[in-house]
Protein backbone atom coordinates (compact mmCIF):
# COMPACT_ATOMS: atom_id res chain seq x y z
CA UNK A 1 0.00 0.00 0.00
CA UNK A 2 1.16 3.33 -0.75
CA UNK A 3 -0.06 6.74 0.51
CA UNK A 4 1.08 10.13 -0.79
CA UNK A 5 -0.56 13.55 0.12
CA UNK A 6 -0.23 16.49 -2.17
CA UNK A 7 -1.16 20.59 0.11
CA UNK A 8 -3.69 22.12 -2.97
CA UNK A 9 -5.12 25.85 -2.25
CA UNK A 10 -7.29 26.74 0.09
CA UNK A 11 -6.74 24.75 3.62
CA UNK A 12 -7.10 21.54 1.38
CA UNK A 13 -5.06 18.79 1.01
CA UNK A 14 -5.58 15.23 -1.24
CA UNK A 15 -4.65 11.57 -0.21
CA UNK A 16 -3.45 9.25 -3.04
CA UNK A 17 -3.84 5.45 -1.75
CA UNK A 18 -2.87 2.84 -3.75
CA UNK A 19 -3.78 -0.83 -2.85
CA UNK A 20 -2.17 -3.69 -4.81
CA UNK A 21 -3.32 -7.45 -5.04
CA UNK A 22 -0.92 -8.61 -2.56
CA UNK A 23 -2.37 -6.13 0.14
CA UNK A 24 -5.53 -8.02 0.58
CA UNK A 25 -4.89 -11.24 -1.35
CA UNK A 26 -4.09 -13.02 2.11
CA UNK A 27 -6.86 -12.05 4.08
CA UNK A 28 -9.60 -12.62 1.08
CA UNK A 29 -8.29 -16.04 0.65
CA UNK A 30 -8.55 -16.66 4.67
CA UNK A 31 -12.14 -15.58 4.52
CA UNK A 32 -12.85 -17.97 1.51
CA UNK A 33 -11.50 -20.89 3.11
CA UNK A 34 -13.73 -20.08 6.02
CA UNK A 35 -16.85 -19.24 3.83
CA UNK A 36 -15.63 -22.79 2.40
CA UNK A 37 -16.45 -24.96 5.24
CA UNK A 38 -19.48 -23.50 6.19
CA UNK A 39 -20.91 -23.72 2.50
CA UNK A 40 -23.79 -25.71 1.58
CA UNK A 41 -24.37 -26.38 -2.06
CA UNK A 42 -26.72 -28.77 -3.82
CA UNK A 43 -24.51 -31.74 -5.08
CA UNK A 44 -21.71 -31.14 -2.56
CA UNK A 45 -21.28 -32.34 1.26
CA UNK A 46 -20.99 -29.55 3.76
CA UNK A 47 -17.28 -27.66 3.47
CA UNK A 48 -16.48 -30.34 0.33
CA UNK A 49 -17.63 -27.34 -2.31
CA UNK A 50 -14.76 -26.72 -4.80
CA UNK A 51 -13.01 -23.69 -4.20
CA UNK A 52 -13.45 -22.29 -7.70
CA UNK A 53 -17.31 -22.46 -6.89
CA UNK A 54 -16.58 -20.41 -3.81
CA UNK A 55 -14.64 -17.84 -5.52
CA UNK A 56 -17.38 -17.29 -8.04
CA UNK A 57 -20.02 -16.73 -5.45
CA UNK A 58 -18.14 -14.70 -3.07
CA UNK A 59 -14.70 -13.67 -4.16
CA UNK A 60 -15.79 -10.60 -5.66
CA UNK A 61 -17.37 -9.22 -2.95
CA UNK A 62 -15.14 -10.33 -0.08
CA UNK A 63 -12.35 -8.20 -2.33
CA UNK A 64 -14.97 -4.77 -2.41
CA UNK A 65 -15.36 -5.36 1.26
CA UNK A 66 -11.83 -5.78 2.56
CA UNK A 67 -10.36 -3.15 -0.06
CA UNK A 68 -13.02 -1.13 1.84
CA UNK A 69 -11.81 -1.28 4.90
CA UNK A 70 -8.18 -0.81 4.67
CA UNK A 71 -9.04 2.45 2.31
CA UNK A 72 -10.99 3.72 5.44
CA UNK A 73 -8.59 2.05 8.40
CA UNK A 74 -5.32 3.37 5.95
CA UNK A 75 -7.27 7.19 6.33
CA UNK A 76 -7.74 6.90 10.02
CA UNK A 77 -3.95 6.31 10.33
CA UNK A 78 -2.33 8.37 8.30
CA UNK A 79 -4.19 11.51 10.05
CA UNK A 80 -3.90 10.25 13.64
CA UNK A 81 0.19 8.98 12.84
CA UNK A 82 0.59 12.24 11.34
CA UNK A 83 -1.35 14.33 13.37
CA UNK A 84 -3.80 16.22 10.96
CA UNK A 85 -6.34 18.23 12.17
CA UNK A 86 -9.14 18.27 10.01
CA UNK A 87 -12.01 20.05 9.66
CA UNK A 88 -14.44 17.26 8.27
CA UNK A 89 -14.50 13.61 7.27
CA UNK A 90 -12.41 13.25 3.75
CA UNK A 91 -14.51 12.98 0.67
CA UNK A 92 -13.47 11.42 -2.52
CA UNK A 93 -11.55 13.81 -4.61
CA UNK A 94 -13.26 15.53 -7.98
CA UNK A 95 -10.17 13.99 -10.06
CA UNK A 96 -11.50 10.55 -8.55
CA UNK A 97 -11.71 8.02 -11.50
CA UNK A 98 -14.48 5.22 -11.21
CA UNK A 99 -13.23 2.29 -9.76
CA UNK A 100 -13.59 -1.09 -11.50
CA UNK A 101 -14.91 -3.05 -8.66
CA UNK A 102 -16.08 -6.07 -10.74
CA UNK A 103 -12.44 -6.82 -12.77
CA UNK A 104 -9.87 -4.93 -10.97
CA UNK A 105 -6.99 -6.26 -8.83
CA UNK A 106 -5.25 -3.06 -8.04
CA UNK A 107 -7.28 0.51 -6.69
CA UNK A 108 -6.42 3.80 -6.68
CA UNK A 109 -7.98 6.21 -4.96
CA UNK A 110 -7.87 9.88 -4.20
CA UNK A 111 -9.61 11.68 -0.93
CA UNK A 112 -10.23 15.20 -0.29
CA UNK A 113 -9.30 16.74 2.69
CA UNK A 114 -10.09 19.94 4.32
CA UNK A 115 -6.97 21.73 6.99
CA UNK A 116 -7.95 23.04 9.92
CA UNK A 117 -6.59 26.71 9.68
CA UNK A 118 -3.70 27.19 12.49
CA UNK A 119 -4.98 29.81 14.93
CA UNK A 120 -2.73 32.52 16.90
CA UNK A 121 -4.71 34.14 19.70
CA UNK A 122 -3.48 37.14 22.12
CA UNK A 123 -6.33 37.46 23.85
CA UNK A 124 -4.58 40.59 25.81
CA UNK A 125 -4.42 42.41 22.40
CA UNK A 126 -8.16 43.11 22.16
CA UNK A 127 -9.06 46.62 22.54
CA UNK A 128 -13.35 47.87 22.70
CA UNK A 129 -14.30 45.67 25.22
CA UNK A 130 -16.32 46.98 28.50
CA UNK A 131 -17.06 44.77 31.26
CA UNK A 132 -20.27 46.15 32.76
CA UNK A 133 -21.00 46.39 36.45
CA UNK A 134 -25.07 46.28 36.07
CA UNK A 135 -26.96 47.82 39.11
CA UNK A 136 -30.20 47.60 40.33
CA UNK A 137 -31.86 50.99 38.99
CA UNK A 138 -34.76 52.26 41.23
CA UNK A 139 -37.64 51.37 38.12
CA UNK A 140 -36.17 47.71 38.57
CA UNK A 141 -36.86 47.69 42.40
CA UNK A 142 -40.41 49.66 41.60
CA UNK A 143 -41.12 47.19 39.40
CA UNK A 144 -40.42 43.82 42.54
CA UNK A 145 -41.83 46.01 44.56
CA UNK A 146 -45.25 45.92 42.51
CA UNK A 147 -44.92 42.41 41.85
CA UNK A 148 -45.02 41.35 45.27
CA UNK A 149 -47.82 43.81 46.07
CA UNK A 150 -50.09 42.50 43.38
CA UNK A 151 -49.24 38.86 44.24
CA UNK A 152 -49.85 39.14 47.39
CA UNK A 153 -53.12 41.60 46.87
CA UNK A 154 -57.13 40.79 47.05
CA UNK A 155 -59.00 39.83 44.05
CA UNK A 156 -61.86 41.19 43.25
CA UNK A 157 -64.15 40.12 40.28
CA UNK A 158 -66.01 42.67 38.10
CA UNK A 159 -68.55 43.07 35.81
CA UNK A 160 -66.88 44.65 33.00
CA UNK A 161 -63.56 45.31 31.77
CA UNK A 162 -62.00 48.44 33.77
CA UNK A 163 -58.69 50.25 32.03
CA UNK A 164 -56.77 48.46 35.07
CA UNK A 165 -58.19 44.64 34.46
CA UNK A 166 -57.11 41.66 34.25
CA UNK A 167 -58.94 39.54 31.56
CA UNK A 168 -58.69 35.42 32.10
CA UNK A 169 -59.58 34.25 28.49
CA UNK A 170 -58.76 32.29 25.42
CA UNK A 171 -57.68 33.44 22.07
CA UNK A 172 -58.48 31.24 19.28
CA UNK A 173 -57.61 31.30 15.43
CA UNK A 174 -58.38 28.24 13.36
CA UNK A 175 -56.78 28.93 10.93
CA UNK A 176 -53.46 29.37 12.56
CA UNK A 177 -54.01 26.78 14.70
CA UNK A 178 -53.85 28.87 18.12
CA UNK A 179 -55.97 28.07 20.73
CA UNK A 180 -54.71 28.92 24.26
CA UNK A 181 -56.22 30.43 27.25
CA UNK A 182 -54.46 32.69 29.61
CA UNK A 183 -54.80 35.88 31.92
CA UNK A 184 -53.65 39.37 29.92
CA UNK A 185 -53.16 42.49 31.55
CA UNK A 186 -55.02 45.44 30.04
CA UNK A 187 -52.03 47.65 30.61
CA UNK A 188 -49.70 45.56 28.48
CA UNK A 189 -52.04 45.98 25.30
CA UNK A 190 -51.84 48.79 22.83
CA UNK A 191 -54.32 51.80 23.24
CA UNK A 192 -56.65 49.89 20.51
CA UNK A 193 -57.03 46.82 21.93
CA UNK A 194 -57.55 48.46 25.29
CA UNK A 195 -60.28 50.67 23.34
CA UNK A 196 -61.46 47.42 22.02
CA UNK A 197 -62.06 45.64 25.17
CA UNK A 198 -63.09 48.39 27.22
CA UNK A 199 -66.52 48.10 28.68
CA UNK A 200 -66.69 44.19 27.34
CA UNK A 201 -68.61 41.71 29.89
CA UNK A 202 -67.81 38.09 30.96
CA UNK A 203 -69.26 35.55 27.76
CA UNK A 204 -67.98 38.68 25.16
CA UNK A 205 -66.04 37.96 22.19
CA UNK A 206 -64.07 40.18 20.91
CA UNK A 207 -62.27 40.30 17.06
CA UNK A 208 -58.54 41.52 17.68
CA UNK A 209 -55.78 41.67 15.79
CA UNK A 210 -52.49 40.04 16.61
CA UNK A 211 -50.47 43.45 14.81
CA UNK A 212 -52.00 45.95 17.27
CA UNK A 213 -52.78 43.81 20.56
CA UNK A 214 -49.81 43.87 22.77
CA UNK A 215 -46.84 46.64 23.41
CA UNK A 216 -44.66 43.67 23.64
CA UNK A 217 -44.53 41.21 21.16
CA UNK A 218 -42.61 38.73 23.75
CA UNK A 219 -45.74 38.63 26.01
CA UNK A 220 -48.13 38.22 23.05
CA UNK A 221 -45.39 35.55 22.12
CA UNK A 222 -46.49 33.58 25.77
CA UNK A 223 -50.78 34.90 25.37
CA UNK A 224 -50.88 32.74 22.17
CA UNK A 225 -48.24 30.19 23.11
CA UNK A 226 -46.46 30.62 19.77
CA UNK A 227 -42.63 30.65 19.21
CA UNK A 228 -40.48 33.46 18.98
CA UNK A 229 -39.63 33.82 15.39
CA UNK A 230 -43.48 33.06 14.69
CA UNK A 231 -44.60 35.73 16.88
CA UNK A 232 -43.07 38.66 15.06
CA UNK A 233 -44.42 37.61 11.56
CA UNK A 234 -48.39 36.89 12.95
CA UNK A 235 -50.55 39.00 11.16
CA UNK A 236 -53.91 37.50 11.81
CA UNK A 237 -57.42 38.01 13.42
CA UNK A 238 -57.71 36.68 16.35
CA UNK A 239 -61.21 35.68 18.61
CA UNK A 240 -60.36 36.81 22.54
CA UNK A 241 -63.62 35.08 24.55
CA UNK A 242 -64.00 36.77 27.79
CA UNK A 243 -64.37 33.98 31.12
CA UNK A 244 -63.36 36.70 33.25
CA UNK A 245 -62.56 39.89 34.55
CA UNK A 246 -60.80 41.04 37.98
CA UNK A 247 -59.09 43.39 39.05
CA UNK A 248 -56.05 43.07 42.16
CA UNK A 249 -56.11 45.61 45.00
CA UNK A 250 -52.47 45.37 45.75
CA UNK A 251 -51.53 44.08 49.39
CA UNK A 252 -49.59 46.93 51.36
CA UNK A 253 -45.71 46.54 52.32
CA UNK A 254 -45.55 45.98 56.47
CA UNK A 255 -44.27 43.69 58.61
CA UNK A 256 -46.88 41.42 58.98
CA UNK A 257 -46.44 40.96 55.18
CA UNK A 258 -42.94 40.39 55.58
CA UNK A 259 -43.16 38.08 58.02
CA UNK A 260 -44.86 35.77 56.03
CA UNK A 261 -43.14 36.22 53.08
CA UNK A 262 -39.11 35.90 54.40
CA UNK A 263 -40.35 34.24 58.01
CA UNK A 264 -40.60 36.73 61.16
CA UNK A 265 -38.19 39.35 62.22
CA UNK A 266 -36.12 38.85 58.49
CA UNK A 267 -37.40 42.30 58.15
CA UNK A 268 -39.28 45.24 59.50
CA UNK A 269 -40.24 47.47 56.46
CA UNK A 270 -40.30 48.40 52.44
CA UNK A 271 -36.71 50.23 53.27
CA UNK A 272 -35.00 46.81 54.19
CA UNK A 273 -37.43 44.77 51.10
CA UNK A 274 -35.60 46.93 48.97
CA UNK A 275 -32.22 46.88 49.91
CA UNK A 276 -32.35 43.11 49.95
CA UNK A 277 -34.02 43.13 46.34
CA UNK A 278 -31.35 45.33 45.13
CA UNK A 279 -28.51 42.91 46.89
CA UNK A 280 -30.20 39.26 45.29
CA UNK A 281 -30.96 41.14 42.01
CA UNK A 282 -27.67 42.74 41.40
CA UNK A 283 -26.31 39.29 42.46
CA UNK A 284 -28.48 37.53 39.58
CA UNK A 285 -27.26 40.63 37.49
CA UNK A 286 -23.42 39.21 37.65
CA UNK A 287 -24.40 36.19 35.48
CA UNK A 288 -26.22 39.15 32.80
CA UNK A 289 -22.63 40.83 33.06
CA UNK A 290 -20.68 37.75 32.30
CA UNK A 291 -22.44 36.54 29.24
CA UNK A 292 -22.28 39.97 27.78
CA UNK A 293 -18.35 40.09 28.31
CA UNK A 294 -18.67 36.43 27.02
CA UNK A 295 -20.62 37.67 24.22
CA UNK A 296 -18.52 40.55 23.05
CA UNK A 297 -15.35 39.56 23.72
CA UNK A 298 -16.51 36.14 20.86
CA UNK A 299 -17.66 39.17 18.93
CA UNK A 300 -14.39 40.82 18.63
CA UNK A 301 -12.51 38.04 18.26
CA UNK A 302 -14.42 37.08 15.01
CA UNK A 303 -13.94 40.62 13.88
CA UNK A 304 -10.53 40.73 14.31
CA UNK A 305 -8.89 37.05 13.44
CA UNK A 306 -8.25 35.99 10.24
CA UNK A 307 -9.90 32.61 9.97
CA UNK A 308 -9.61 31.16 5.81
CA UNK A 309 -11.89 28.14 5.59
CA UNK A 310 -12.06 26.14 2.75
CA UNK A 311 -15.28 27.01 1.80
CA UNK A 312 -15.82 25.03 -1.86
CA UNK A 313 -14.50 22.00 0.02
CA UNK A 314 -17.38 22.33 2.56
CA UNK A 315 -20.01 22.78 0.34
CA UNK A 316 -19.15 19.95 -1.83
CA UNK A 317 -19.37 17.70 1.76
CA UNK A 318 -22.69 19.24 2.94
CA UNK A 319 -24.30 17.93 -0.51
CA UNK A 320 -21.83 14.69 -0.09
CA UNK A 321 -22.92 14.29 2.98
CA UNK A 322 -26.67 14.75 2.20
CA UNK A 323 -27.71 13.78 -1.42
CA UNK A 324 -30.78 15.30 -0.93
CA UNK A 325 -29.31 19.44 -0.62
CA UNK A 326 -28.63 20.72 -3.57
CA UNK A 327 -25.80 23.39 -4.50
CA UNK A 328 -28.03 26.56 -3.39
CA UNK A 329 -29.00 24.77 -0.25
CA UNK A 330 -25.03 23.66 0.37
CA UNK A 331 -24.30 27.71 0.13
CA UNK A 332 -27.43 28.91 2.01
CA UNK A 333 -26.58 26.71 5.20
CA UNK A 334 -22.79 27.49 4.68
CA UNK A 335 -23.78 30.99 5.47
CA UNK A 336 -25.65 30.17 8.51
CA UNK A 337 -22.90 27.92 10.08
CA UNK A 338 -19.75 29.76 8.74
CA UNK A 339 -19.15 32.28 12.27
CA UNK A 340 -19.88 29.19 13.94
CA UNK A 341 -17.25 26.86 12.63
CA UNK A 342 -15.68 29.71 13.30
CA UNK A 343 -15.67 30.27 16.85
CA UNK A 344 -15.38 26.57 17.26
CA UNK A 345 -11.74 26.60 16.06
CA UNK A 346 -11.38 30.08 17.90
CA UNK A 347 -12.56 28.22 21.16
CA UNK A 348 -10.20 25.16 20.56
CA UNK A 349 -7.04 27.61 20.25
CA UNK A 350 -8.13 29.12 23.16
CA UNK A 351 -8.33 26.57 25.44
CA UNK A 352 -4.86 24.72 23.84
CA UNK A 353 -3.18 28.09 24.46
CA UNK A 354 -4.29 28.87 27.80
CA UNK A 355 -4.31 25.12 29.14
CA UNK A 356 -7.98 25.31 29.63
CA UNK A 357 -8.86 22.22 31.23
CA UNK A 358 -11.53 19.54 32.17
CA UNK A 359 -11.72 17.06 34.58
CA UNK A 360 -14.62 14.44 35.00
CA UNK A 361 -14.20 15.02 38.57
CA UNK A 362 -15.84 18.84 37.63
CA UNK A 363 -18.35 17.76 35.07
CA UNK A 364 -19.60 15.04 37.91
CA UNK A 365 -19.58 17.86 40.94
CA UNK A 366 -21.54 20.03 38.47
CA UNK A 367 -24.16 17.10 37.48
CA UNK A 368 -24.05 16.41 41.15
CA UNK A 369 -25.25 19.48 42.74
CA UNK A 370 -27.92 20.63 39.92
CA UNK A 371 -29.61 17.19 40.66
CA UNK A 372 -29.68 17.74 44.49
CA UNK A 373 -30.95 21.28 43.78
CA UNK A 374 -33.78 19.62 41.66
CA UNK A 375 -34.34 17.05 44.03
CA UNK A 376 -34.64 19.59 46.73
CA UNK A 377 -37.50 21.80 45.06
CA UNK A 378 -39.51 18.62 44.68
CA UNK A 379 -39.34 17.86 48.48
CA UNK A 380 -37.16 14.77 47.81
CA UNK A 381 -34.23 13.37 50.20
CA UNK A 382 -30.61 14.98 49.25
CA UNK A 383 -29.38 12.54 52.61
CA UNK A 384 -28.74 9.46 50.68
CA UNK A 385 -25.26 10.07 49.09
CA UNK A 386 -25.03 6.72 47.69
CA UNK A 387 -28.26 7.11 46.10
CA UNK A 388 -27.41 10.41 44.32
CA UNK A 389 -24.38 9.48 42.94
CA UNK A 390 -25.55 6.44 41.25
CA UNK A 391 -28.11 8.99 39.43
CA UNK A 392 -24.98 11.33 38.53
CA UNK A 393 -23.16 8.07 37.19
CA UNK A 394 -26.02 7.07 35.09
CA UNK A 395 -26.80 10.68 33.84
CA UNK A 396 -23.64 11.20 32.82
CA UNK A 397 -23.22 7.83 30.14
CA UNK A 398 -25.24 9.56 28.04
CA UNK A 399 -22.95 11.37 25.98
CA UNK A 400 -25.30 14.29 25.14
CA UNK A 401 -25.67 14.50 28.94
CA UNK A 402 -22.29 14.65 29.29
CA UNK A 403 -21.50 17.61 26.92
CA UNK A 404 -23.96 19.60 28.40
CA UNK A 405 -22.61 19.55 31.65
CA UNK A 406 -18.84 20.16 30.46
CA UNK A 407 -19.97 23.03 27.81
CA UNK A 408 -21.00 24.54 30.54
CA UNK A 409 -17.89 24.50 32.62
CA UNK A 410 -15.96 25.58 30.05
CA UNK A 411 -18.41 28.02 29.35
CA UNK A 412 -17.80 29.62 32.99
CA UNK A 413 -14.02 29.27 32.54
CA UNK A 414 -13.84 30.65 29.54
CA UNK A 415 -15.29 33.86 31.07
CA UNK A 416 -12.80 33.95 33.88
CA UNK A 417 -9.88 33.78 31.87
CA UNK A 418 -11.38 36.73 29.90
CA UNK A 419 -12.03 38.61 33.24
CA UNK A 420 -8.11 38.23 33.41
CA UNK A 421 -6.53 38.16 30.06
CA UNK A 422 -8.28 40.46 28.55
CA UNK A 423 -7.80 44.32 28.80
CA UNK A 424 -11.47 45.68 29.66
CA UNK A 425 -12.55 48.82 30.68
CA UNK A 426 -14.88 48.45 33.37
CA UNK A 427 -18.16 50.60 33.75
CA UNK A 428 -21.36 50.67 36.17
CA UNK A 429 -24.68 50.84 34.51
CA UNK A 430 -27.68 50.77 35.30
CA UNK A 431 -30.64 47.82 34.62
CA UNK A 432 -32.85 49.22 32.21
CA UNK A 433 -29.91 51.24 30.40
CA UNK A 434 -28.18 48.09 30.05
CA UNK A 435 -31.06 46.69 27.80
CA UNK A 436 -31.32 50.19 26.36
CA UNK A 437 -27.76 49.49 25.20
CA UNK A 438 -28.30 45.88 23.71
CA UNK A 439 -31.08 47.09 21.61
CA UNK A 440 -29.26 49.59 19.73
Amino acid sequence: MQIERTDLENQTAQLNIKIEEKDYAEKVEKKLKQYRKELEMPGFRKGKVPMGLVKKKYERALIIDEVNNQLQNALNNYINENKIKILAYPIPSKIQEETDWLKGTDFEMNYDLALAPEIDVDLSKLEGITQYKITADKKSIDEEIARIKEQYGSFENLEEVKKDSQLLGTFTNETENINNETIIKMTDLTANAQKTLLGKKKGDVVELQSKDLFKDPHKMMHALNVDHDRVHELDTPLQFEIKGIFEIKPAEINKKLLDKIYGENKMEDEEALRKYIKENFEKELEGISDNQLLNDVTKKLLETTEINLPKDFLIRWMIFDNEKMNKEQAEQEYEKSENGLKYQLLEDAIVKKYGIDITYDEVFTLAKNLIMQQMLQYGQDINDEERIEEITQNLLKNEKEFNRFSDRILKEKLIELYKKEVPVQKKRIGYYKFLDLNKK
